[in-house]
């Protein structure tokens, strides 16, 4: 089963950065589907938003972020997550609403009923 092995995250004016590097393949048709993600968390109280991209049948099918503040996803149909070998990276507009400094977690997660298959890094930014 493919892994989370690093992450990375790169908040910038407007707009922040993510990478991911995974060991395994995920390309493999039987793990279909697949979401890459990370959390951001502004401080105790926010503000937090989710950023990803889910991959199913060959391509990315979903990129998105959502607000928890204000309960609200957005779809980032411009957002083009790229792979490298085993790095898989994606930049998503960011305004003021998101946090520009705190702690964040990427994960890797299959879509399966027990979702046992996780892996997850923290950092800060």
């Amino acid at each position: 089963m493919p892994k989370l092995t690093a992450a990375t995250v790169d908040r910038r004016a407007n707009d922040v950065a993510f990478t991911w590097e995974v060991e395994g393949d995920l390309e493999d048709p039987a793990l279909n589907p697949w979401l890459l993600s990370v959390d951001l968390i502004g401080g105790e109280n926010g503000p937090i938003h989710h950023f990803g991209f889910r991959f199913r049948d060959g391509k990315i099918e979903e990129r998105f972020y959502f607000d928890f503040v204000a309960t609200m996803n957005y779809y980032t149909p411009q957002v083009n997550p790229q792979r490298v070998g085993n790095k898989w990276s994606a930049v998503f507009p960011a305004d003021n609403s998101v946090a520009t400094s705190g702690r964040w977690q990427a994960t890797l997660s299959f879509d399966e009923p027990d979702n046992d298959n996780e892996s997850n890094i923290d950092g800060t930014f």
